[in-house]
Formats: structure tokens, sequence, C-alpha cells
């Protein structure tokens, strides 16, 4: 950057250029101020009274006179620079101009030299009406004042003398009041703790393993995410009041038998022990310990209370063991459960050495999943197991089951363990079986049965057909039709080479909706004991397994239901789609 040097001859002219347009310089300053404008000191005192320098200098009267003058003229330059700078202030404020808002009335100072922003802020002070919200009317010719409002314009003065208000329209902002809390950032909380944050009421927590529970923790998770389950749990006391069949008291098909009370009561402690655990699941935001629910299993199921001779520390348990003892405990207690996982089969078998048949109809409470080596997905295995060969006696008969009735959740157990003779131990199955996260039984149902889903099923394609929101319903709902379509909830893995090792883990869907798409949002939950996981879809479809990671041995579905489309007719109101 190039500067160009400036003479000192210039820089003086500048100077004076500069003093010689300042208010003040010819009263603060009159030597120079002169000198800036060019009068020399000669002519200056020269010029005084008409007397020479030279005499001027050799009277000291004549010098106390040009004192004494100099300060007259400094004292009426001061006065008239004060009365030409105060004046016209005076003259452009509006005093008392009266403003009506609400109830209330204020008399404000006006300054019309500033725009109608700053009276806004004046009235804003007054009433707490935000600037923004403030609409100022009264004005001649029903004019109202903007921020960008002349208020010379408009009349102000008229309107004081004739004793008018103008009218303040605004609500007043409430005071924001300080967090009574202090306010917290996710990124700030420790790292068990961030997950929970970012899922919020729908945040689980994990379970402590309390001595290779794993099996057990794994289980209650999946359950607990069962909606039906959790609910038929909160009010199974007053089914047992209403001969709803649980509680202690035995039944008929018992006898009366002492185990039988005791079995019925145990399953009683059971299901009191689990719809507290998954209460403290719902609202705990930290670690739930399941000691209660841990102890009454073991009491009711003494199998699960094995120790190692050896060292002396429980012994890892086979998940599904532990599940079917839970869900089949749950049942007695409560009848509700059999709807909740009960799948009916009827089963048709035929010897065909003799001709003889035989009719069988069982409920289970879930579908198992046999591999073989030409199983590769889910359904394969489906049909594997229900396509049955039996001996009977010295007869071998064979035939198929079918489906007659489909639970609000349908269970599926990927069988994977199996007894090995010669190791004496459950072994494991490590092929690749895949699944989906969503399931068609159609197929594997009866044909009587298969009508009753064509009604839901041909709901549920008219529905996706018109992209009509809101037409699914659930079991409880009474206009709502199952159409065997499920989607999956939950799902049971197993990482290591036995049933009696390894690890158990349970995976969960978290159903969360965006709140802008309104679409809903691909979010899972890994619970590995006390510890829980953000996991995605893929994830879990990952779990198929063929290798030492974790694989999928129970998978939890939840039914789709549907329900007539409904159409508003600005007529008749709400009808059913034709």
């Amino acid at each position: 950057m190039l500067v160009k040097k400036t003479s000192k001859g210039d820089a003086l002219r500048r100077t004076r250029a500069l003093v010689s347009n300042h208010p003040f310089a010819h009263f603060v300053c009159p030597s120079f101020y002169a000198r800036s404008c060019g009068v020399t000191r000669r002519e200056r005192l020269g010029t005084f009274e008409g007397k020479s320098d030279e005499s001027f200098q050799k009277s000291p009267q004549n010098l106390s006179q040009f004192k004494r003058h100099s300060e007259r003229i400094r004292a009426r330059q001061r006065d008239t620079l004060h009365a030409q700078n105060t004046s016209p202030i005076r003259e452009m404020i509006v005093k008392n101009v009266q403003f009506k808002w609400g109830k209330e009335i204020y008399a404000v100072d006006v300054d019309t030299s500033l725009p109608g922003s700053h009276l806004k802020t004046q009235l804003f002070s007054l009433t707490s009406v935000p600037p923004d919200r403030i609409k100022i009317m009264g004005l001649k010719g029903g004019k109202t004042i903007n921020d960008e409002t002349d208020l010379t314009q408009c009349g102000l003065e008229e309107l004081v003398k004739k004793g008018k208000k103008l009218l303040v329209m605004g609500s007043a902002r409430e005071v924001e009041k300080a967090p009574e809390n202090e306010i917290q950032f996710v990124e700030d909380l420790p790292e068990s703790e961030q997950y929970g944050a970012e899922l919020g009421e729908r945040f689980r927590p994990g379970l402590q393993n309390l001595g290779n529970t794993c099996y057990m923790n794994s289980c209650v998770q999946c359950l607990s995410h069962v909606g039906e389950l959790v609910e038929c749990l909160e009010t199974f006391e007053e089914d047992t009041t209403n001969n709803g069949g649980g509680g202690a008291s035995t039944s008929e098909n018992d006898g009366g038998a002492p185990d039988a009370a005791a079995n019925s009561a145990g399953s009683t402690a059971l299901a009191k022990a689990a719809r507290d655990l998954f209460v403290e699941l719902k609202t705990s935001k930290s670690m739930v310990m399941p000691l209660r629910f841990l102890m009454v299993l073991r009491q009711v199921f003494p199998q699960f209370a094995g120790r190692d001779e050896r060292s002396g520390v429980w012994m890892q348990q086979d998940a599904e063991e532990c599940w079917s003892s839970i869900v089949n405990s749950l049942a007695r207690a409560c009848p509700k459960v059999k709807d909740i996982f009960g799948i009916t089969l009827e089963t048709e078998l035929k010897c065909e050495a003799t001709g003889e048949t035989r009719s069988e109809v069982d409920t289970v409470n879930y579908l198992k999943c046999n591999i073989s080596i030409d199983v590769n997905h889910l359904a394969d295995g489906f049909r594997l197991q229900l396509n049955e060969t039996r001996e009977i006696g010295n007869n071998v008969f064979e035939g198929h089951a079918k489906i007659s009735k489909l639970p609000s959740h349908l269970v599926a157990q990927i069988a994977r363990m199996y007894y090995k003779v010669d190791i004496q131990q459950k072994a494991k199955i490590l092929r690749a079986v895949t699944f989906a996260n969503t399931l068609d039984v159609y197929e594997f149902c009866s044909d009587e049965y298969k009508k009753v889903l064509d009604k839901g099923r041909k709901l549920r394609a008219k529905a996706i057909e018109m992209n009509v929101d809101e037409v699914f319903g659930d079991s409880s709902d009474p206009d709502a039709y199952i159409t065997g379509h499920y989607e999956l909830v939950s799902v049971l893995t197993h990482k290591g080479r036995s049933a009696d090792s390894g690890h158990y883990t349970a995976w969960a869907k978290n159903f969360i909706t965006d709140e802008k798409t309104k679409k809903p949002v691909d979010s899972w939950t890994l619970f590995d004991d006390e510890t829980p996981h953000a996991k995605k879809e893929e994830d879990i479809l990952a779990l198929k397994g063929g290798g030492d990671h974790h694989m999928a041995y129970m998978l939890v579905y939840r039914a789709l239901y549907a329900k007539e489309p409904i159409a508003v007719n600005d007529e008749s109101g709400a009808k059913p789609m034709e």
C-alpha cells in the first residue's frame, strides 16, 4: 500500500480549515482561531478601537479593556450557541400525550424528532407489550403509527389540546422464568445415561446379571415389550377374584390335589413378581436388579437353581426352557395370556399300513422352526415342523398340522439346540436362517381359518391402496380383523456353541414416530444385561446366524389388524368406504 507524504504547510492548512469550521473554536481559543482564519496578531490587536499595535502594547489600561471586551464577546457567543442548540429540542417534545391500553392510561412525553419505533419502545417499558406486537390507533383519518412513521406529521399537539387519547393494542408477553433445574446437555451426561436421554420416555433400562442369569434377563426384556402382556398382569388379580382362573385356588381339573394348589400359588407369585418388575422397567432410568423375580422363579422351577459342582457358581440355562416355564406359569395365573401367545394347531395323521387316522387339537405358545440342510428361511423351517412323521406304537403315522387360531403375538423358536448323545449335552446348529421384519403365516392356516383371515386381508389391502392412515387396530378392538400379517417386535439371541453356555441378549424395537414426517423411526435397543445399546433394523436382520456372532434364537412378532377404512362425507359425516 502506497501512502503519500504530507508537507508541513499542507498539514497546517488542513488544521486551520478544521479549526475555523469548529463551532466552539472562536471563543475557546480566539488567538488560534484568528490564526486559522489568516488574521495576524498585529492585525487582530490593532483593530481594537482604532488603536495601533504600538500604542496598544504600551497602554496597560487598553489591555485590560481588551480582556473585558473579549470576555463579553465570549459570553454572548456561548449564550447564542446554547440557544441555537437547545431551542429546537424544546420545540420537538410533545408533553402529556395520552395513551390507553386496556383499562390503563399513560401520559407520555413524545419526542417527535424520533421515529415511531422509539415511541413503541417507550410504551413497551410501560405495558410490557413487545414493540413488534404494539399497534397504535386513533390518529386523524384512521392512520396508525408504524416503526417508520414521522411523528411530526401525526398531529400530536392537536390531540393533546383536545384531550384525546391514542389507543394501544397488543398483548403483553409473560416474563420468561429461569429454569428451575439446571439445563443438562446429552453430550455432558455419563456415557451410560446418554442413550436413555435420547430415547426419553421410551427408554428401558438394563437388568443386572445376578450370576449367569442372562438367559432370564433376555426373556424378561422381550416379554416386557409385549404391551398386552403388561396390561394383562396389571389386572390379573381382578380375574382371580372373579374366578377367571388362577390364583391359589385349586381347579376341578387338578382334582384339588395339594401339589396343584402349590403350583397355582407359585404361578400367582411369579405373576406378581413379573408385574412389579415390568413396572420398574417402565419407570426406572437406571439399571434394575431382578432379585425378587429370580428368587420366585427358582422356587417355582428348581431346575434354574442349579450350581456347578466344582466351582459352586450358578449354572447357565437354556433361554427357551426359561421362556416356556414363565409363559406357562403366567397363563395359569392370568388366562388372557393364552390369547396373547396361544397358537391352536389342528393335526391330521394317517397310517398308510393300517389306514388308521388320528385328529388332534393342541395349543402351543410358539411356532417351531426346525433346521435342516434344506432350510434357509424361517418359513422353510415352519413347513418342516408342520409336516409330521410320528411313530405311535408299532405304526408310523404321517400328516401335517394347520393353524386354526392365531394369537396377537406370535413367537417363533429357531430350533438351534439339540441333544448330542456322544457328548451328552445340548449342541448348537450354526446354520444361517434368514427372517424378515414382517411375517405372513396365511399359508400355514387351515382352509376354514383362511376364510376368517380373508376379511381382514382385503381391508388391509384396500387401506394400503387408498393410503388411508390409522385403519389398523389391535386385539382389543372389536371392529378390527386379524390378517395373518405380523411385524417383528423383539429378538432373543444366543452367542456360543451350547445352550448351557455362551451368552444371551435381547433386542427390542422402539416404536417411535418422527414428529415432522410422521413416519416410523428406525430404532432398536440391544439389552446386554445391564447395558442398553442403540441399534438399527439392519443390525437385527444380521442375526441370521452362520458364525460365532449373536444369532436369533426366539423371535416375537406382533399381529397387524385391519379395520374398515373411514372417509368423511360433508352431508352425512363419517361412513365406511365402499
